[in-house]
C-alpha cells in the first residue's frame, strides 16, 4: 500500500506541471487497499481459508478472525505497549464471548464495505471534478469520512459492549465483569 502511494506521489511531483489527479489519489489509495484486506480476509475466514502467512498472533495455517481483531491487537499491544498480556486477555475475550466477536464481524464489514464505498466515491470525484476541486476533494473527503466512521464506531461498541453485559449468560463460563480486556 505504501509503495503504491509513493509512486504515486513521486511521478506525480515529478514534473513541471504535476498532473493533480494523481497526486489527488493517495487517501483513494489507502482506502482500496484497506477496504479489500478487510473483505478479502473475512472472505477468508467465513469460508475457512487457512491464513496463508502468520498475521500477528495468528499462526500460519489457522483460521481467522475478523480483520479488525488483528488491526486492534497490534494497534494496543504494540503501539500502546499493551504486550502480550494484552494479547492474551484478547484472545481470552475473543474465545469467551460469542457477543464480540458478533461485533469484531460486523465492525469489519463495516469498515470494509466503507472504505470501499469512499474510495469509489472519492476517486469519482477526483477524475469528474475540475482540477482545484478534484485536489480538494482527494485529500479532504477521506479524512472527514475516516473522523465520521471513527464516531460511529465508537457509539456501537459502546453500544454493543452494553448489550454483551446486559445479556451475558450467567451460568455459562465468565460473567460480564470477568471478561478480559
Amino acid at each position: 500500500m505504501w509503495v503504491i502511494v509513493m509512486i504515486e506521489l513521486i511521478i506525480g511531483t515529478i514534473p513541471e506541471y504535476p498532473p493533480i489527479r494523481l497526486i489527488a489519489m493517495p487517501l483513494s489509495t489507502l482506502l482500496w487497499t484497506f477496504g479489500t484486506i478487510l473483505l478479502v480476509s473475512d472472505i477468508m475466514r467465513l469460508m475457512r481459508i487457512p491464513s496463508p502467512i502468520r498475521l500477528s498472533s495468528i499462526p500460519k495455517g489457522s483460521v481467522l478472525r475478523p480483520a479488525i481483531y488483528t488491526f486492534i491487537e497490534d494497534v494496543v499491544a504494540v503501539d500502546g505497549r499493551g504486550g502480550t498480556a494484552y494479547r492474551e486477555r484478547l484472545n481470552a475475550r475473543y474465545e469467551a464471548s460469542h457477543y464480540f466477536r458478533q461485533m469484531l464481524h460486523r465492525l469489519t464489514l463495516f469498515w470494509g464495505f466503507g472504505c470501499e464505498g469512499m474510495a469509489i466515491i472519492t476517486t469519482i470525484l477526483v477524475f469528474t471534478l475540475p482540477d482545484e476541486a478534484a485536489y480538494a476533494v482527494g485529500w479532504s473527503l477521506p479524512a472527514f469520512w475516516v473522523m465520521l466512521w471513527a464516531l460511529i464506531t465508537w457509539w456501537y461498541v459502546e453500544k454493543d459492549l452494553k448489550m454483551e453485559k446486559e445479556k451475558w449468560p450467567i451460568n455459562g463460563g465468565l460473567g460480564p465483569n470477568e471478561l478480559p480486556v
